[in-house]
C-alpha cells in the first residue's frame, strides 16, 4: 500500500466532504453502539477510507480501508476521531479516522450479496420443490390412473364371482336334481329287473301250464280212444 505523506488542512476537508457525498451521508449509527470502544463496526459505504497514524486531518495515512473492512474500534474523542485496529491475515494495523465514517453493520454492497446469496439458495429450493411438486404430481396421476384401473378390474371381477356365484348355485342345485335323477333310475332299473324275472316266472309258468295242458289233453286222447273205439270183425284163419 502506498503512504501518503501530506495533505493540507482544505484538502483534508475536501476529501471528507467527497467521501460523506460518495457514501450519501453513511447510514446514521445506533446509539448504543455508535463509535463506542470495544465494539466491532465497518467501514461505511464509499470507495477507500484513509487510516490516518493521529486523530486529524493533518497527520499521514498509513493505510487506505476499503469500504466494509471490519474494525475495532479501541477509542473515541471528543472531536470525534476513532482509533481502530484493522487485521489483515497475520497483521494488525492501528489508526485513526472519522467516527462518522462508521457504521454499526456490513455495507449495504456486502449486505446485497448476503442477500442474493439467500435469494439464490431460496430460489434453487423453491425451483427444488416445484420440481418435486411436480415429480410428486405425475405420480399422483399415474397412482389415480393405476387406481382408476384396479377399481374398475375389481368391478369387472365382481361381476365375475357374482356369475360364478349362481353358476355355482345352479350347479349344485343341478347335481342336487342329478343326484335324484340317478336314484329314481336306479330304483327303475331295480324295478325293471324284478318285472324281467316276474316276467320270465310267468312264462316259465305259462310254458308249464301249457305244457302239462297238452300232456293231459294227449292222455285223456288216448283214453278216450281205447275205452270208446268201435269194435271190429275178427278175421278168420287165412282171410285177408
Amino acid at each position: 500500500m502506498k503512504k501518503f505523506s501530506s495533505f493540507k488542512p482544505i484538502q483534508h476537508a475536501s476529501l471528507s466532504l467527497l467521501l460523506v457525498a460518495i457514501i450519501g451521508v453513511s447510514a446514521p449509527i445506533s446509539a448504543t453502539h455508535a463509535a463506542t470502544k470495544g465494539y466491532t463496526n465497518y467501514i461505511s459505504d464509499s470507495l477507500e477510507v484513509p487510516l490516518r497514524r493521529g486523530a486529524g486531518y493533518k497527520y499521514k495515512i498509513s493505510r487506505m480501508l476499503k469500504s466494509g473492512e471490519p474494525v475495532k474500534i479501541l477509542e473515541v474523542n471528543k472531536s470525534g476521531w476513532a482509533q481502530v485496529q484493522y487485521k489483515k491475515g497475520s497483521k494488525t494495523y492501528t489508526g485513526w479516522l472519522p467516527s462518522s465514517l462508521l457504521q454499526n453493520q456490513p455495507v449495504a454492497k456486502d449486505r446485497l450479496t448476503t442477500q442474493i446469496k439467500k435469494t439464490t439458495d431460496i430460489e434453487e429450493k423453491y425451483n427444488a420443490l416445484q420440481q418435486e411438486l411436480a415429480t410428486l404430481k405425475t405420480r399422483y396421476e399415474e397412482t389415480d390412473t393405476q387406481l382408476s384401473s384396479i377399481k374398475q378390474e375389481k368391478f369387472e371381477l365382481g361381476k365375475k364371482l357374482e356369475h360364478l356365484k349362481d353358476v355355482s348355485s345352479n350347479a349344485v342345485e343341478l347335481d342336487e336334481q342329478n343326484q335324484e335323477m340317478k336314484m329314481r333310475l336306479t330304483q327303475l332299473e331295480n324295478q325293471n329287473t324284478i318285472m324281467k324275472e316276474q316276467i320270465d316266472e310267468s312264462d316259465d309258468s305259462i310254458k308249464r301250464q301249457w305244457f302239462l295242458t297238452g300232456g293231459g289233453v294227449l292222455l285223456l286222447g288216448l283214453l278216450l280212444g281205447r275205452f270208446f273205439r268201435p269194435p271190429t270183425k275178427r278175421k278168420k284163419w287165412g282171410e285177408l
